[in-house]
């Protein structure tokens, strides 16, 4: 959504007084530019908070040239949203995250519930405890593998092609 869909959307709720709903949107908007101006911080109780964040100068370096330069303080506003935005952004994605908590927590109870069933299914009938299995091999090895036999493909092709000749 941009300032023109949400005017939009105000003119809506202002049974289409259009004038009514620009000055409403830029009024918001320059009371929040001109608190934070002064200093100040702007506080929307259950939407969040607009703040000015002060950074102080510092010494940084030029990547063309390498030399050190001296970069003045800056201000920057900042936003937090408050619990208010958080909880509706939360429960508006809700169906989302729920789907996906609930997919990780059956693919973890089956993760667990695997070994489990094969150590049963695999465990002697004599009584005795089953050894436990080897390891496999590590994955560098394989990959160190793979690289000298990509590593000795050209050398055969050359040499293919250089014997039918």
């Amino acid at each position: 959504m941009n300032k023109t869909d949400l005017v939009s959307r105000l003119t809506d709720r202002f049974d289409g007084d259009r004038k009514a709903a620009i000055a409403a949107v830029n009024g918001v908007l320059e009371e929040i530019q001109q608190g934070l101006a002064r200093g100040e911080r702007v506080i929307l109780a259950g939407f969040g908070t607009f703040d000015r964040r002060e950074r102080g100068p510092r010494t940084g370096r030029n990547p063309a040239t390498g030399e050190t330069i001296q970069i003045g303080a800056t201000v920057a506003p900042v936003f937090r949203a408050g619990a208010g935005l958080r909880q509706v952004v939360t429960q508006a994605a809700g169906t989302a995250v729920g789907t996906a908590r609930t997919a990780v927590a059956e693919v973890a109870s089956v993760a667990q519930a695997v070994p489990a069933a094969v150590a049963s299914a695999v465990a002697p009938s004599d009584g005795k405890a089953a050894k436990p299995a080897k390891a496999a091999k590590p994955a560098k090895a394989s990959a160190k593998k793979a690289k000298a036999d990509a590593a000795k493909a050209p050398k055969k092709a050359a040499a293919k092609s250089g014997k039918k000749k």
